[in-house]
């Protein structure tokens, strides 16, 4: 195992990578309508196993049909739920579960999302999770961007990126425990955060998430990465997101760092 403060400057120097290429980028979380922590915890079910400009689009159509707050989706129709958000991803089974979700934010906590995760973070998550559709990664997810819990999301664009930059050598970044994982990152970003005045945990825990996001959307893809290639460039409903990405880029900004990267192109694979 490296030695203890490899993790921190590893990780300060993979995000300032991304950040150089992808820091342009304004229009990561669409934020439709007015309630954004509500949208946070919807978009956040509805991603699961689904693309996002899909879930865009779902959370624009939810918004056209006046179904996007606490109350309307309580009390909405599971089957005509469904065809809104189809074609999301199990989307006859996220319907009633989004019902589900509605139904007990509304009875218990006034149809407001930053009161059901108001309270310590243990506590909160185990909250979450006792809902139906919502996981680890989901239930981390809401507490990060709708709550102001300063964690490290686990999901697999981190778990891909991580293990092809061999961020912690020794470690299997792809198969470790959730909490195993997170437990590793968080550290590092506690030394960060020691070492540097004014470092701010949560902005970056979200901006982190943000950057890996981005460079598994356009380069470091599961199969036929674009390692030394531009990025590809999907469509969304925001005309704005993605607009300038990867127009004229030369490849992955994680390139210089990426163990897989290299062993792709050199072996010709």
């Amino acid at each position: 195992m490296a030695r203890a403060d490899a993790l921190p400057v590893a990780l300060a120097h993979l995000t300032a990578l991304l950040d150089a290429h992808f820091s342009f980028e304004p229009h990561w979380w669409p934020l439709v309508n007015d309630d954004h922590p509500f949208e946070i915890l919807v978009g956040s079910v509805l991603v699961q196993q689904t693309r996002w400009q899909t879930v865009e689009a779902a959370l624009r159509r939810l918004l056209a049909a006046d179904m996007l707050q606490p109350a309307a989706l309580a009390a909405a129709d599971p089957a005509e739920l469904a065809a809104i958000i189809r074609p999301c991803a199990f989307h006859t089974q996220k319907a009633p579960g989004l019902i589900a979700i509605s139904r007990v934010l509304c009875t218990e906590f006034g149809g407001d999302v930053r009161a059901m995760l108001a309270g310590e973070r243990l506590a909160v998550r185990a909250r979450l999770l006792t809902l139906p559709r919502i996981g680890r990664e989901t239930a981390d997810t809401v507490m990060l961007y709708a709550g102001d819990h300063a964690l490290f999301v686990v999901d697999a664009y981190t778990r891909r990126l991580f293990s092809r930059v061999d961020l912690i050598p020794g470690f299997d970044c792809e198969r470790a425990a959730y909490d195993l994982l997170q437990q590793q990152i968080e550290l590092a970003v506690a030394q960060l955060a020691a070492r540097q005045p004014g470092f701010e945990p949560l902005p970056f825990y979200r901006w982190l998430h943000a950057l890996i996001v981005e460079a598994c959307i356009h380069h470091c893809q599961a199969t036929r990465p674009r390692c030394r290639l531009p990025g590809l460039r999907p469509t969304f409903v925001d005309a704005r997101k993605c607009a300038e990405h990867c127009t004229t880029c030369g490849g992955c900004p994680a390139w210089s760092v990426c163990n897989y990267s290299r062993t792709v192109i050199v072996s010709g694979a």
